[in-house]
């Protein structure tokens, strides 16, 4: 066992109280969906936009912010995910009048694909409200810049507040600014875990991954039970994938497949209908994990699989793509015979 202060770091055992995670640099993940979404409505409800000239609007309502997202932490690297579609509604009135007007806007692709400044926010009027030009131009043009430099504030956020929770303080920073720590102080314990974060993550925040969403659909001539039993029967999955498996899938279950070069967590199981799960290619970006979903219905001719794979890197899509074809479906097809119609 190395010393204290020699040899490779990740190899020391640290003295730890609490001998977890050490240095940060075992793979850590947190799902921030729910903190996402109350931190897009905190940042973006009640925002103002402002003309002297012209008249003022007030988003006074997000109506829907709909995705999801996750922080991970890998040797010492924070890497984020997180893609949403937020709706929200505004109120606006010009200069010098009393009458409100009562508009929408949409933030459709908010995701780590996108900076803050690229994303689009979309602004209109309902169907059944009266428009106003002068109004909507404002949120168009001043607005669209306000509420960018709001969800820059999110995602700042993201790989700093929310990402200090999946971090452990180290050896060195076992004192908190003001003075020594109480022994078992949770509190001082996670206020000083922020701090060193916070200074941490301004030149370590990880390596920015450009990715894609992929989505397939293929047929398969069964009926969607038995199709979804091939896919999570452990007898039947070890045929198709040429390997062992130890038990029937469930959700928490990791699995390696194709000698390891495919590797994840089953997320989410809904018999005959989803099958959710985090995925991975051993040739991506270390501890870089995509979210799959396999969407299942009967069709008229069988058993239909919606595959969308959201965060795969930008230059691995089409080997993604080729690898379910050859390795999932023609496997499952060519084992137990699904692509063949029987008259």
């Amino acid at each position: 066992m190395a010393k204290w202060g020699e040899g490779d770091p990740r190899w020391i055992v640290e003295e730890r109280a609490d001998a977890h995670n050490v240095n940060n640099w075992h793979w850590t993940e947190r799902d921030a969906s729910n903190w996402s979404k109350n931190k897009l409505k905190e940042l973006l409800e009640g925002l103002k936009i402002v003309n002297d000239d012209v008249g003022s609007c007030v988003i006074h309502e997000v109506t829907s912010c709909d995705g999801e997202a996750s922080v991970s932490n890998r040797k010492k690297k924070i890497i984020c995910f997180y893609e949403f579609k937020v709706k929200a509604k505004w109120k606006g009135s010009l200069k010098g009048s009393d009458i409100k007007y009562v508009g929408e806007l949409e933030i459709p692709n908010l995701s780590e694909e996108n900076d803050a400044d690229e994303v689009d926010v979309n602004i209109s009027f309902g169907k059944d409200e009266r428009e106003c030009r002068e109004l909507k131009d404002l949120m168009r043009k001043q607005g669209t810049k306000l509420i960018q430099s709001k969800l820059q504030d999110y995602i700042d956020s993201l790989k700093t507040e929310c990402a200090a929770t999946i971090q452990v303080p180290e050896k060195d920073a076992s004192t908190s600014t003001n003075g020594n720590v109480a022994a078992g102080n949770r509190n001082n314990i996670k206020s000083e875990m922020q701090q060193v974060v916070v200074q941490e993550s301004k030149a370590d925040i990880g390596t920015r991954i450009h990715t894609k969403k992929l989505v397939m659909t293929e047929t398969f001539m069964t009926e969607v039970g038995e199709l979804y039993k091939t896919l999570t029967l452990k007898d039947r999955v070890s045929a198709w994938t040429r390997g062992s498996v130890s038990a029937d899938v469930s959700v928490g279950q990791t699995f390696s497949f194709f000698g390891g070069n495919v590797s994840g967590e089953y997320t989410g199981l809904v018999y005959g209908e989803k099958i959710a799960m985090r995925w991975r290619h051993k040739s991506w970006p270390d501890a870089h994990f995509s979210n799959v979903t396999l969407n299942l219905k009967q069709t008229s001719d069988g058993a239909q699989i919606r595959l969308e794979q959201k965060g795969v890197p930008q230059d691995s899509i089409e080997a993604t793509r080729m690898g379910w074809k050859n390795y999932y479906w023609s496997a499952i097809k060519m084992t137990f015979g699904f692509g063949t119609r029987i008259l």
